[in-house]
C-alpha cells in the first residue's frame, strides 16, 4: 500500500495556532527558523494517527502555552486533519481535544472536570476504538515508525529487533541447506539430522566436559591401582595356603583338648547321677500329689459358701425393699396433701357468687343481655376450676393405688425371702455341725523325700568339686583354642588380599582401556565442535552477504570476532565501512535512512510520507521510492513555508 500526504491542517496544536499545508502527494520541503514549528508539522501527524508524539510520547504538551508555560486559552479546541491518499483513495482523517468545564451546583463559577476527545473518518464521526482499527487498516503504528523515521531503524530500535528484522528480510536458508553447500559441513549434517544447532552444540560441549574428566582422573586412578598391584604382588599367597591348613590342625587340636578335659573328670558321671535323683524326687512329689487328689475326690462337695453368698444377697434385697417402702410412704403422704389442697380448691369454687349487674366504668347497672352474658361467663369459668380441682384430685388417687399395689407386692416379696432366708439357715447349720475330712501325705512320704534331697545336695557339692579343680587346665586350654582361632582368622585376611590383586589388576587394564576410549571420543567431540565453530564463521558470512545484498550503500556487521576466536551476536550499521553510531557524518546518516527505509517498505509493501529532519546537513540525497518531506532550517523563514518538489 503507498499512502501519501495530500494536505494537514493544524488548530491550536502546541506553537501552531492555525496552519494548512497543501503537499497534493508531493515531495516537498518546509523552510523555516528554529523553533518556527517545523517539527510541530511531523508531530501533528504522528498524534493525530496515533496519538503520541513524533518521538513516540503520549504525554508531551499538546496545547498552545503563553510565555509562562501556562495553557494559552482554555476554551480552544486542539485539532489536527489530514488528507491521505492510500493506493490513489483520499481518507479524511480528525482527532480533537479540548477540557470540559461545567458549573457544579450551588457555584457560579465553572470546574475543570477533564479532557475530552473527538475521532472523525471521512467526515463521520466515530469512536476511538473504531477511528484506531481504520488507521491500523491504512498502516500499523510500528510500521508507520518504522517508515517514516530515518533515524528509528538505526538508533531507536534495539539492535536485537533491528537484526530479527534483517534476518526475517534477508529469508535466512535453514541451516541444513547451508551445510549443503560445503562438503566439508556433510559430518555436522549427519551427526545434527533433523535436530538443531545450539542444541548439538550444548549436548557436545557437556559431552565433552564429561569426557575430560574421566581422562583427567584416569591417571590418578590408575597409579593407585599400580601400587596396589605392586605392593600385593611381593606377597607368598602359596605359602600363606600351607599356614592356612596348619592354622586349621593347630585349632582342631585345642578344641579337641578342650573337650576332653570337660568329659574326661568324671563330671559327665555325676551330671547323670544328679539328674537321676531329681527324676525320683519328681516322680515322688508326682505320686504324693496323685494320692491327695484321690483322698479329696472321696470329700463330699462343700456347699456352705454357697448357702452363705445367698443368705448374704437375700439381706442385701431385704434392705433394698426397705428403702423403696419407706420412698413410697412418702410419696403417698405428699399425694394425700395434694388431694386436701384441691378439697379447699373445689370448695372455694363451689362458694363463689356471681356479683355483676353494674358497668364497673360508670357504675350503672347493665342491660339484661350482657347481664345474662356475663352470668353464664362467670358460672362456665366456676364449673371448669371445680372440674379442673376434681380431676387433678382423681389423678392423685390414682397414683395413691398404684403405690399401694407396689407396697402390697413388696410385703409379699419380703414374706417369701424371709421364709427362702431361715430354709438356707437351717441347711448351713447342718453343713457346719458335719465332721470335716482331713487329706493325708503317702506313709512314707516325707522320709523319702528327704534322702532324695540329701543325694542331691550332695552331688551338687560333689559337682562344684570337680568343677573347681578343672577350671585352671580348663582356663589354659581355652586361651590356646583362642589363640589358635586368631591365628587362623589373620591368615584368612591375608589371603583375602588375593581377590584384591586380582580385581585391582583386571581394573587397571579397564582403565587403560576406558582411557584409550575417552581420548578417542575427545578428539572425535573436538572435530565435531571445530566444525561447528567453522560452520558459524561460514553461516556469519553467508547470513550478512545475504542480508547486505538489499541495501545500496548501508552494510551491517552481525557478528564480532572475539578475541579468543569465537563469535559474539551483534547489528553494526556502517556505510563505506564507517560506523554509523561513531564515525558517520550527518548527511551519510540521512541517506542511510533513506536507503533502510527504501528496502523496508518494499519489504513490508507499504510507503508512508518520510520526514527528513534538519534536512539541510544533507546536500544530496539518494532517490527514495515514497514521498519525502524535508524539514529545513531556514533563519530567514520566521514562517513556515512550503515548497513542493516539481
Amino acid at each position: 500500500m503507498k499512502i501519501e500526504l495530500v494536505s494537514l491542517r493544524l488548530e491550536n496544536f502546541k506553537g501552531a495556532s492555525a496552519l494548512e499545508l497543501h503537499f497534493n502527494g508531493h515531495s516537498a520541503a518546509i523552510y523555516g527558523d528554529n523553533a518556527a514549528g517545523k517539527s510541530t508539522v511531523y508531530d501533528g501527524l504522528t498524534w493525530l494517527l496515533f496519538g503520541k508524539d513524533s518521538l513516540g510520547r503520549k504525554d508531551f504538551d499538546i496545547k498552545p502555552l503563553d510565555p509562562s508555560g501556562q495553557v494559552r486559552d482554555h476554551n480552544a479546541i486542539t485539532s489536527v486533519e489530514a488528507v491521505l491518499r492510500a493506493d490513489g483513495s483520499n481518507h479524511s482523517l480528525k482527532r480533537t481535544y479540548y477540557e470540559i468545564w461545567a458549573k457544579r451546583r450551588g457555584s457560579s463559577e465553572s470546574s475543570f472536570d477533564g479532557h475530552a476527545s473527538d475521532f472523525f473518518f471521512d467526515g463521520v464521526p466515530v469512536k476511538k476504538s473504531e477511528f484506531t482499527a481504520r488507521v491500523g487498516e491504512l498502516v500499523e503504528e510500528n510500521a508507520f515508525r518504522l517508515l517514516t523515521s530515518l533515524a528509528y531503524f538505526t538508533e531507536k530500535m534495539p539492535w536485537l529487533e533491528r537484526r530479527a528484522v534483517l534476518f526475517d528480510l534477508a529469508g535466512s536458508a535453514p541451516d541444513d541447506q547451508i551445510m549443503a553447500a560445503d562438503p566439508r559441513f556433510d559430518p555436522l549434517a549427519a551427526e545434527i539430522g533433523t535436530g538443531i544447532l545450539d542444541d548439538l552444540r550444548k549436548k557436545l560441549t557437556a559431552r565433552r566436559k564429561a569426557l575430560n574428566g574421566v581422562r583427567n582422573d584416569t591417571p590418578a586412578r590408575l597409579d593407585e591401582c599400580r601400587k596396589t598391584v605392586a605392593e600385593l604382588s611381593s606377597i607368598d599367597f602359596a605359602a600363606l595356603e600351607q599356614q592356612l591348613e596348619q592354622a586349621r590342625s593347630v585349632r582342631d587340636q585345642a578344641r579337641a583338648a578342650l573337650d576332653a578335659a570337660e568329659a574326661g573328670n568324671g563330671k559327665a558321671n555325676v551330671l547323670n547321677r544328679l539328674t537321676e535323683t531329681k527324676n525320683l524326687l519328681t516322680h515322688l512329689e508326682n505320686e504324693n500329689t496323685a494320692f491327695r487328689l484321690q483322698q479329696a475326690a472321696a470329700v463330699p462337695p462343700d456347699e456352705s459358701d454357697t448357702i452363705r453368698h445367698r443368705i448374704g444377697r437375700l439381706e442385701a434385697n431385704r434392705l433394698d425393699r426397705e428403702r423403696r417402702r419407706s420412698y413410697l410412704l412418702a410419696e403417698i403422704q405428699q399425694l394425700e396433701v395434694q388431694i386436701n389442697d384441691l378439697r379447699t380448691q373445689w370448695s372455694q369454687a363451689n362458694a363463689e357468687q356471681f356479683s355483676g349487674g353494674t358497668c364497673p366504668t360508670c357504675g350503672q347497672t347493665l342491660p339484661t343481655e350482657q347481664l345474662n352474658a356475663a352470668q353464664a361467663k362467670f358460672e362456665a369459668a366456676k364449673a371448669s376450676r371445680k372440674q379442673a380441682a376434681c380431676d387433678n384430685a382423681s389423678r392423685c388417687k390414682a397414683a395413691i393405688d398404684s403405690i399401694q399395689t407396689d407396697l402390697t407386692r413388696l410385703e409379699q416379696d419380703d414374706a417369701r425371702e424371709q421364709a427362702e432366708t431361715a430354709d438356707l439357715s437351717a441347711q448351713l447349720a447342718q453343713l457346719e455341725a458335719r465332721p470335716r475330712t482331713v487329706i493325708s501325705n503317702l506313709a512314707d512320704y516325707d522320709a523319702r523325700k528327704a534322702d532324695l534331697e540329701n543325694q542331691k545336695n550332695a552331688l551338687l557339692s560333689e559337682l562344684a568339686e570337680i568343677e573347681r579343680d578343672a577350671s585352671m587346665q580348663q582356663r589354659r586350654l581355652r586361651d590356646d583354642l583362642h589363640n589358635a582361632e586368631l591365628n587362623l582368622e589373620s591368615i584368612r585376611e591375608k589371603l583375602a588380599r588375593k581377590d584384591l590383586l586380582e580385581r585391582a589388576s583386571r581394573r587397571e587394564t579397564e582403565l587403560r582401556q576406558q582411557a584409550k576410549k575417552a581420548e578417542a571420543e575427545l578428539a572425535e567431540v573436538d572435530n565435531l565442535l571445530d566444525l561447528i565453530q567453522e560452520f558459524i564463521r561460514f553461516k556469519t558470512q553467508f547470513l550478512e552477504e545475504r542480508v547486505n545484498s538489499k541495501f545500496s550503500i548501508v552494510r551491517f556487521r552481525l557478528f564480532r570476532n572475539l578475541i579468543n576466536g569465537g563469535l559474539e551476536d551483534c547489528c553494526d550499521v556502517t556505510v563505506n565501512g564507517v560506523p554509523y553510531s561513531s564515525g558517520l557524518n550527518e548527511g551519510a546518516k540521512v541517506n542511510a535512512g533513506l536507503d533502510i527505509i527504501n528496502v523496508l517498505s518494499q519489504y513490508y509493501g507499504v510507503q508512508v510520507p518520510l520526514f527528513v529532519d534538519n534536512a539541510e546537513r544533507v546536500t544530496s540525497l539518494i532517490p527514495a521510492s515514497t514521498q519525502v518531506i524535508r524539514l529545513v532550517v531556514s533563519a530567514g523563514d520566521k514562517q513556515l513555508r512550503l515548497v513542493l518538489d516539481q
